[in-house]
């Protein structure tokens, strides 16, 4: 085991002294590889950092289309499309064969339900976090953690990390959203489906107990509902609310997609109303998203691009030391240890290349944030680093990607010197 040891050592050094013999030519190669490695490494902390910028920015233009109960009135703007309040819903396991229409990327359903905070009419506005693409696009202020509690609008006065009443139940504000101009955003609480279940349940135990004990004057904090403070009929902190519907369903349309097919699939269901959003901001969403997969296949083409230059390269350097290979073959040198040192010149080059190419990437970054990054955010779209796991996983990968390009590329040129006899190594460089 030890002997094995001491010749895999033996070959890493020879192949180590190689690269030193050429060293022109081993910083051409690497150059080639750090600008080929620095790009891709740039291009892709760059590209998560601005695909999050737009998402974010898209996010806030609120949805392509809106599905809402045949009676229900709708509000559109320039950046959002909402629900007005309203007692209309519709199922909730509806969003399963909204979500099963061809060209429906992301379906988002709301549920709009009055309430007390604070012995105040507020709407609350509940969401699904997994499936929301527009209400936490909004979120300014938050906790750390996933959302829970309550999240105040933009035109409310509660306060971050403020304890407020809701129907009697303590709930702690746990975000705030930033000013949209909308009625039904600014001047709402949001929270999610299970804190709102929580509500209801929480208003059902409050009614047994009640129904259980004999009358008495209402205390301040248990004060009952004000007149005129319900939504048609629908009662104000009620625990018979039903939790399985919905006010609407918030759709996000697939950059393929196309707004008149989708529209059809919908118009398949009964007692709904379709709501088409900003058709101008809905093609450019779907422009960029299609320009970030046109922008990885570039790259993708590049990174092939520069593994056949490492081929062609490897291939020249092995024909110019066939005479040198054969007679390592002569003297005793298995094909296994020859085609060992040619793959390890090759890894330590595009290796040392690949380390080179970080720096420059990262060089490349700055400059990028110091001059488009301000212009993107100035556009809206904020420039915002990857999280520090993110760099180093794209680091780590860009490094074995570039030892990964050498073994590649000099593969094809060492095996076909493997399988010459040593004779003709030592011939062919004469010819």
């Amino acid at each position: 085991m030890s002997r094995r040891r001491h010749d895999r050592w033996l070959l890493i050094r020879l192949a180590a002294q190689n690269v030193g013999r050429r060293r022109l030519r081993a910083i051409f190669l690497g150059v080639a590889v750090m600008l080929g490695v620095g790009i891709g490494f740039a291009s892709f902390v760059a590209g998560w950092a601005l695909r999050d910028g737009m998402a974010r920015s898209f996010s806030r233009m609120g949805a392509d289309l809106l599905v809402v109960p045949r009676a229900t009135l709708v509000n559109i703007t320039a950046s959002l499309l909402t629900v007005q309040p309203t007692d209309e819903t519709l199922p909730a396991d509806l969003v399963q064969r909204i979500a099963a229409i061809p060209g429906v990327a992301q379906v988002a359903p709301q549920r709009i339900v009055p309430a007390l905070v604070e012995g105040h009419d507020v709407n609350l506005i509940a969401f699904d976090p997994a499936q929301d693409f527009s209400v936490q696009s909004w979120v300014e202020a938050r906790q750390v953690g996933a959302l829970e509690g309550l999240i105040a609008g933009a035109a409310l006065s509660a306060r971050f990390g403020e304890t407020l009443s809701v129907c009697g139940m303590p709930m702690r504000v746990s975000a705030r959203l930033g000013k949209t101009g909308v009625g039904p955003f600014d001047e709402s609480y949001f929270l999610t489906f299970a804190a709102l279940a929580d509500i209801v349940s929480f208003c059902r135990t409050s009614d047994a107990r009640a129904a259980a004990k004999p009358a008495a004057p209402a205390q301040r904090d248990n004060a009952p509902a004000i007149n005129g403070m319900r939504h048609g009929d629908a009662k104000v902190c009620s625990g018979d609310l039903p939790l399985d519907r919905v006010s609407a369903f918030l759709l996000q349309l697939s950059p393929s997609a196309k707004m008149e097919e989708v529209k059809f699939g919908l118009a398949q269901l009964a007692d709904i109303k379709i709501v088409e959003g900003n058709g101008v901001l809905t093609s450019s969403r779907q422009a960029l998203s299609a320009l970030l997969i046109g922008i990885a296949a570039f790259t993708a083409f590049q990174l092939i691009a520069l593994l056949i230059l490492v081929s062609l390269l490897f291939s020249a350097i092995v024909q110019e030391r066939y005479r040198e290979v054969g007679l390592l073959r002569a003297m005793g040198a298995q094909p296994n240890q020859v085609m060992t040192i040619i793959l390890a010149e090759a890894a330590v080059i595009t290796a040392l290349g690949g380390l080179a190419g970080l720096g420059f990437g990262a060089a490349v970054l700055l400059t990028f944030a110091r001059s488009l990054g301000f212009y993107f955010a100035l556009l809206g779209v904020p420039f915002s680093w990857p999280s520090a796991a993110v760099l180093q996983i794209g680091a780590g990968l860009a490094i074995v990607f570039s030892a990964v390009l050498g073994l590649v590329g000099a593969f094809l040129p060492a095996w076909r010197v493997r399988r010459m006899a040593p004779y003709a190594l030592i011939q062919a460089e004469g010819r």
